[in-house]
């Protein structure tokens, strides 16, 4: 940057801050085209923008319609089926559900290797029976314990 520009911005600078300040109205130089051009644009961006922040009681007002529309909006938004499935806070339901699925998922991999032995005695499949039972009753408690955790208060 040259000289000549350092100080076509410096003289920019003092004549926005004077704008700024009310102490001028109309462009200060006549000589350079573009130092015109940029003061007068300065002096309609301070004509057309307010001055003025709006008072408390006009935020508050915007702020109220601004919530009233994002409401609006969230409630007319179309919500994908799988989100609606899958919302756990809203339908404690589907997480339930999900459970139990994978309970019975569980049970059905894990009942039959825990057969112990292949003998055809009655009163060891009775016992076998037994030990299934709890198991899978350990394993039923253990997942509604971790469900009745984490689902919503």
């Amino acid at each position: 940057m040259s000289q000549h520009d350092i100080n076509k911005d410096n003289q920019l600078a003092e004549f926005a801050d004077k704008v700024l300040q009310g102490k001028m109205n109309q462009p200060a130089s006549s000589s350079d085209l573009d130092l015109l051009r940029l003061e007068e644009t300065i002096l309609h961006l301070k004509q057309t923008l307010p001055t003025d922040s709006p008072d408390a009681a006009k935020t508050k007002q915007m702020l109220v319609r601004l919530k009233a529309r994002m409401k609006r909006e969230e409630e007319t938004a179309e919500v994908p089926f799988w989100k609606k499935l899958f919302d756990f806070q809203s339908n404690p339901q589907v997480g339930m559900l999900l459970v139990i699925v994978a309970v019975l998922i569980l049970a059905v991999i894990t009942v039959p290797s825990l057969e112990l032995g292949g003998s055809s005695n009655p009163t060891t499949g009775t016992a076998n029976n037994n030990t299934n039972f709890l198991i899978g009753g350990g394993i039923v408690g253990v997942l509604l314990l971790v469900y009745w955790i984490f689902r919503r208060k």
